[in-house]
């Protein structure tokens, strides 16, 4: 009987701590995935569901290599934000990576594209 609950109590504790560990995921992003823009950013920003901590960011355009972004923050937040490079026209890959609940790797991508023409608001006719 005592082994049945030591069993019972070992899923409870560590079910617990996995389902708070899967609470955090990328609830938004600038720029955001797929979107396009006639400027480059003045930086990325990815908000998370929970405080995070920044482990890896790269940058890559269109078929080229990955090049890592410097000054990466060091302590959990859940708004990280990273000065952005000067990039010109086409297509290009975030990939990052952060540490979730100090020990869970969360990573993911975001494509966007910076066209080099300047995206206007549709002008109305009258």
């Amino acid at each position: 009987m005592k082994s049945l609950l030591l069993v019972f109590l070992s899923i409870v504790v560590l079910s617990g701590s996995s389902a708070h560990a899967a609470d955090a995921k990328l609830v938004k992003s600038t720029p955001s995935d797929g979107g396009v823009s006639g400027t480059p950013p003045s930086a990325f920003v990815l908000e998370f569901s929970q405080a995070v901590q920044l482990h890896q960011i790269f940058i890559k355009k269109d078929d080229g290599k990955s090049q890592p972004l410097g000054k990466l923050q060091s302590k959990e937040a859940a708004t990280v934000t990273v000065p952005a490079p000067p990039l010109t026209a086409g297509h290009y890959v975030l990939e990052w990576s952060v540490f979730a609940d100090r020990s869970r790797v969360l990573s993911g991508r975001i494509r966007f594209t910076i066209s080099g023409e300047s995206v206007a608001a549709p002008s109305s006719t009258q």
